[in-house]
């Protein structure tokens, strides 16, 4: 049997055998005639491509310099992103979906078919207390606001109509406050309650097909929404 050591031997002598072809190659020599020729070549080569490598060489990136402050800074919004990302949960209802963070909600209504891209019927109270009085209005193709106020006690309601594109991304301060989902006249909506031993606070907000409508002011919810169930189109009498 071929041992290990003779079979590497063998190899080791057919190696040199071949080798031993090459080694006394004489190495190539190029005429002279084929150096001029290439060295016209890279000549015309330089010459033809040295208008363009001014657009191929890269701009020196600017240098920054990091200070402390700067840093600190970096880190922080880094931080503040990570947070928010990662606090986010969600709300769902027949009419709303929202990304609740720890102080907001992000709103969005959930049908947006069919509904009027500016304001065609105008939606009011019917029912505001005679105490109140309006306070300021507000009017665009896409909203619409009226506010009240109780001049003796200071409280205000504040009743809003948007076109549906128009509430895209609207936010809710729900810091201190959860949404409930509640019916007005048939149609869903979100009721937020702020109110405290103190002070009443609520805020009612709801898709009624068409439009999204909002009530929010200094009562309580209770007043708040029977108030909402008095919302009628306004009628114009001329």
């Amino acid at each position: 049997m071929m041992t290990e050591s003779v079979l590497k031997s063998i190899l080791e002598e057919y190696a040199e055998e071949e080798w031993a072809k090459y080694a006394d190659v004489p190495e190539h020599v190029f005429s002279r005639k084929h150096n001029r020729s290439m060295k016209r070549i890279f000549r015309l080569y330089d010459k033809n491509t040295s208008q363009f490598r001014n657009y191929f060489v890269p701009s020196p990136m600017p240098k920054i310099k990091y200070t402390p402050k700067k840093l600190m800074l970096i880190l922080l919004i880094v931080f503040l992103a990570v947070l928010t990302g990662c606090s986010a949960n969600y709300f769902i209802s027949q009419s709303f979906r929202g990304e609740v963070y720890s102080d907001n909600t992000k709103l969005f209504p959930v049908n947006l078919e069919n509904c009027p891209a500016k304001i065609e019927e105008k939606y009011y109270l019917t029912d505001i207390p005679e105490e109140y009085e309006v306070l300021q209005t507000t009017s665009s193709p896409f909203d619409e606001c009226i506010c009240y106020i109780d001049n003796k006690t200071g409280k205000i309601i504040a009743f809003s109509q948007y076109v549906k594109d128009e509430f895209l991304s609207f936010h809710l301060n729900t810091e201190k406050g959860e949404l409930v989902e509640i019916d007005i006249n048939g149609h869903k909506g979100i009721l937020l309650d702020l109110g405290n031993e103190e002070q009443y606070d609520a805020c009612l907000i709801w898709d009624n097909g068409d439009y999204i409508l909002e009530i929010e002011g200094n009562l309580a919810k209770e007043e708040l929404l029977n108030l909402a169930k008095t919302t009628e189109i306004y009628q114009n009498k001329e």
